[in-house]
């Protein structure tokens, strides 16, 4: 019966490959892998389960096309994860580490798309037709281009809040598509967000660093070993004191680049949820200034929602409608 599964399996147009067979009484338990080669979470099957139960495929991506520009989603599956900061015996923490963030069980019970990568300053010109990055080759205040050559390919950065939310609106115009946020009052980033709509968004916190951590309780996403960040990540330590294209790095397990590092992430969440409009937003992930702890996948950053740096930039996610 497996033998036919899998011939099955291989003719599907999201080819879903497996490893490691363990019994699970008259059926078996497959580790699943997306197409890069990444494990995805285990379809688990029962004594009851037939044929049809192993038809399961996970959509492991969706490319979009735009204006002559492309980009990718994958999909994160709902399930339950360990959210928050997990200290472990070689970490070193001082007084001033963010101690807000304790570890407990988070459950993400809805599947949910988010960008293989940060939004690209093409992606960003092409959508709202400027480009405000400092790291482009055009800007003349840009370091010195024959050290730092930029291209479009680079993360869009010095974007607020405000303009990350915009984008998603835009974006979701452009695509057809039902926008997520609307205006709750006329007092600025007084916005609310409608995560029943089929538009783009900002993914939330909880969202974010369950896909930064795909299904592991690595410290970075990507590594939970301090010797290998540098494969992983742009941060302070990297040669270059800049940006550097979307996918200079290797993936986390889940497929996802530059969740450590790069720029830092707008999330949806203010920092402190009972705060006012124009309170600090939740920014994830650091960026290319940031050290080896404030790029963990459990560390929270917060800025004013108008706040706009070099250091600041997104990524946009969907509800699976």
């Amino acid at each position: 019966m497996l033998d036919n599964i899998r011939r099955k399996l291989s003719h599907q147009k999201h080819k879903v490959f497996y490893d490691k067979v363990c019994n699970l009484g008259m059926f078996e338990d497959l580790v699943y892998y997306n197409d890069v080669g990444y494990p995805l979470p285990i379809v688990r099957a029962t004594k009851k389960a037939s044929a049809k139960s192993f038809r399961y495929i996970y959509q492991t991506s969706k490319s979009v096309e735009l204006k002559g520009e492309s980009f990718e989603m994958l999909t994160c599956p709902a399930g339950t994860f360990i959210m928050g900061q997990i200290l472990y015996e070689d970490d070193y923490v001082d007084d001033d580490d963010d101690e807000d963030n304790p570890p407990r069980t988070e459950v993400v019970d809805a599947s949910f798309l988010l960008g293989q990568t940060e939004v690209t300053q093409a992606l960003y010109k092409a959508v709202m037709g400027t480009n405000p990055s400092l790291f482009q080759a055009s800007n003349t205040k840009a370091r010195d281009k024959s050290l730092y050559p930029f291209s479009l390919q680079h993360p869009v950065e010095d974007v607020s809040w405000d303009d990350a939310i915009l984008f998603c609106n835009k974006l979701s115009e452009l695509q057809g598509l039902d926008k997520c946020y609307t205006k709750k009052s006329s007092q600025e980033y007084d916005w609310l967000c409608d995560f029943g709509k089929n538009g783009y968004r900002l993914p939330t916190e909880k969202e974010w660093e369950y896909a930064a951590k795909a299904g592991t309780q690595n410290r970075w996403a990507g590594t939970n070993a301090g010797g290998k960040i540098d494969e992983y990540a742009v941060f302070d330590e990297s040669p270059k004191d800049s940006t550097e294209p979307v996918r200079s790095k290797n993936p986390n397990e889940w497929g996802f680049y530059d969740m450590s590092g790069n720029v830092k992430e707008w999330c949806w969440d203010k920092y402190t949820p009972k705060g006012a409009a124009s309170a600090l937003r939740v920014n994830r992930g650091g960026g290319w200034s940031s050290d080896v702890w404030c790029i963990r996948s459990d560390h929270r950053g917060g800025d004013l929602p108008g706040s706009r740096n070099v250091y600041l930039g997104f990524r946009v996610c969907r509800t699976l409608v």
